[in-house]
């Protein structure tokens, strides 16, 4: 689980951010992704520096037969790259097998990386077009996931601000934490961003509360139904994700 305590004697520099956290950068799929970028969840140790993170490029709603990459990135020396490896294997290449005892051949490809060409391993599932893929970006351990798309027309990019990156509002401080880590703006930007959330998040409480007492307050047609309060929902939930003070900077760096 994320570790979002603070313990007593971190080492951390003038700006707040351990050491070992310096010059981490989230890999990313280029910005012209032609669906929704979404942040799946990560962690952050502030004892460590340690930071982890899934970002999602593809269907709104995960659909995984569908083009889409999921890629997984996080800071040298720790275990989630070697575990996301696997967790990869096993539902991309291995669905309902089981991973082998020793980990498949790979072939190498060629990923375009910040402009330039960079290796990875790559293993391919025979019977459909999916694909897991390992390498490194700088100091960035990363695992690609994906399907319907070679990942050799991957372009991908370091990014350290995910505010671009949509998310659950459960989602929202482990998504900021981390983009403060990395050194975003978002650190001197906290608090007003943290009230920015904080309204949405009370807004969809609202929501909730007036769809429920929906017939009550105004008759069946005042009522919010199934699909309309679910479009209503996910408008509150950009606005919530989106929100950001005034010459904010983008996702990407």
């Amino acid at each position: 689980m994320p570790d979002h305590g603070r313990a007593q004697g971190d080492p951390i520099n003038d700006q707040g951010i351990p050491d070992s956290a310096g010059g981490f950068r989230v890999v990313a799929v280029d910005a012209d992704w032609p669906e929704s970028r979404q942040f799946k969840g990560g962690g952050y140790n502030r004892v460590t520096g340690d930071i982890h993170v899934y970002l999602w490029f593809g269907s709104a709603s995960y659909d995984p037969q569908v083009e889409h990459v999921m890629v997984f990135s996080a800071s040298s020396g720790g275990t989630k790259a070697s575990e996301a490896l696997a967790d990869a294997l096993e539902d991309y290449c291995h669905a309902g097998e089981g991973l082998p005892a020793s980990l498949p051949v790979s072939e190498p490809v060629t990923i375009t990386a910040d402009g330039k060409p960079v290796t990875f391993e790559l293993w391919r599932n025979s019977s459909d077009h999916c694909w897991v893929a390992r390498g490194r970006v700088e100091s960035t351990e990363v695992v690609l996931s994906g399907s319907e798309i070679e990942p050799s027309e991957l372009r991908l990019v370091r990014v350290n601000d995910l505010a671009a990156y949509s998310a659950p509002i459960a989602f929202l401080p482990e998504r900021e934490a981390i983009s403060a880590a990395m050194g975003s703006d978002l650190q001197a930007a906290g608090p007003s961003r943290q009230s920015q959330v904080e309204e949405a998040d009370t807004a969809l409480r609202a929501l909730r509360d007036i769809a429920a007492r929906g017939a009550a307050l105004g008759g069946p047609s005042r009522e919010l139904h199934g699909e309309a309060a679910d479009t209503v929902m996910r408008a509150l939930r950009y606005l919530a994700q989106d929100a950001r003070p005034a010459g904010g900077l983008g996702a990407e760096s």
